[in-house]
């Protein structure tokens, strides 16, 4: 097995420096080239001597790859003669140079790359000139989006010159660019808007998967469904149930004490009778929505959902926001009375979740270590009707 260093070897070298985006940054940079020189490993006398042929097809490899089919120069070679009496002297490659950016170009076949990168620098000049600099920084992922550049630029320029704060993200006004579009880039087009605006313009509590939020645009409103278990006097008899923006809901001077919050739609739906209680789809409510509004002061809040560690999770995470709030039928003797209504829990969680009683927490441990079984789980809509209307004995009471 030969070690000599072969073109396709020192094209390798060349091609893991150049996707480091260095020599581009550099040529975008307009710095003064500097040669590159990399050293050749090349055979030995004794080599010559036993594998002539062998020797005279690497170096003829060399010879031609040092030029393009057109004869332009892509490296030069350097030589060092080995040999000895039986051969006399020969010269073999002991180091190529690289002229020139265009010759480190030819040997990588880029060119087409750089040509890429000239026409990104002169769209970026003529529409959002402050981002040059990021060009200059990201050469490569400028080249790698050289397709829809044109359009980043668009929504940049529009969204530098936008009152957002009065238009949903679907407004954007751009040619040939949609909301998906958005969707798609997100994550560029955050890094373009944060070079450019202001810092006034961008809200730092949310990242670039909430696009909308983080450049204070119109945010979707956010819808709460529930139903009136009781009565309700700030809402009509003859509504049972209603779907509200959760900004709007807020304003309500609701007087209904107990606010059940489920997962499952059917569990929602048939929830009983309870007097002066409300309940709350949880699917629809988004839970993550559920923040400390007036209308929540002196509530009390329960939380319903699946026995498995992303019920757990969604408990914990209700409980960061309401430390009062209570579980129900989440208990392991609720679990054990339904083995055969057990489910597998597709994709279980075991994050620590710090804001679980201790009851909780065990059983929750219990269902990560596996006590009860592979990645158990049981539905809320499993559990038997007569546990929670026992469960709400002292409501109805």
């Amino acid at each position: 097995m030969t070690t000599w260093t072969n073109v396709d070897d020192l094209v390798a070298t060349l091609r893991k420096r150049w996707e480091s985006g260095r020599f581009l940054r550099e040529y975008a940079e307009g710095l003064a080239w500097a040669p590159i020189e990399l050293p050749v490993k090349s055979p030995s006398a004794d080599e010559l001597l036993h594998r002539f042929d062998d020797v005279v097809r690497w170096a003829e490899r060399f010879r031609r790859d040092s030029r393009t089919k057109a004869g332009a120069a892509r490296f030069a070679v350097e030589y060092r003669n080995i040999g000895g009496r039986s051969l006399g002297s020969n010269s073999v490659p002991a180091r190529i140079r690289i002229e020139s950016f265009g010759q480190l170009c030819a040997m990588l076949g880029t060119t087409p790359e750089l040509r890429s990168l000239d026409q990104i620098i002169e769209q970026t000049r003529s529409t959002v000139p402050e981002l040059i600099s990021w060009v200059r920084a990201h050469p490569l992922k400028a080249i790698d989006n050289g397709d829809v550049w044109s359009d980043l630029l668009g929504v940049v320029a529009w969204v530098r010159g936008a009152s957002t704060e009065q238009l949903y993200l679907r407004q954007v006004d751009v040619e040939g660019v949609d909301t998906k579009f958005v969707d798609r880039h997100r994550r560029l087009l955050d890094e373009l808007l944060t070079a450019v605006l202001p810092e006034g313009r961008i809200d730092t509590h949310y990242t670039a998967g909430d696009f909308a939020r983080r450049y204070r645009f119109r945010a979707k409103p956010e819808y709460t469904r529930f139903r009136v278990l009781g009565s309700e006097p700030a809402l009509p008899e003859t509504c049972t149930e209603l779907t509200l923006r959760t900004e709007e809901l807020a304003s309500l001077e609701l007087t209904s004490r107990v606010l059940f919050v489920v997962e499952n739609e059917i569990t929602y739906l048939a929830f009983p009778h309870v007097p002066n209680a409300l309940v709350i789809f949880g699917s629809g409510f988004g839970l993550a929505s559920l923040r400390p509004h007036p209308w929540l002061a002196g509530k009390e809040i329960v939380y319903w959902g699946d026995i498995d560690t992303h019920g757990f999770d969604i408990l914990n995470r209700l409980r960061s926001r309401f430390d009062s709030v209570r579980s129900i039928l989440m208990d392991e003797a609720t679990l054990l009375a339904h083995r055969g209504q057990w489910v597998v829990e597709p994709s279980p969680t075991n994050r620590p979740l710090p804001n679980l009683t201790e009851a909780e927490a065990a059983l929750y441990c219990d269902l990560v270590e596996d006590r009860f079984g592979p990645t158990i789980r049981l539905e809320q809509e499993r559990v038997r009707p007569s546990l929670l209307e026992r469960e709400l004995e002292p409501l109805l009471a």
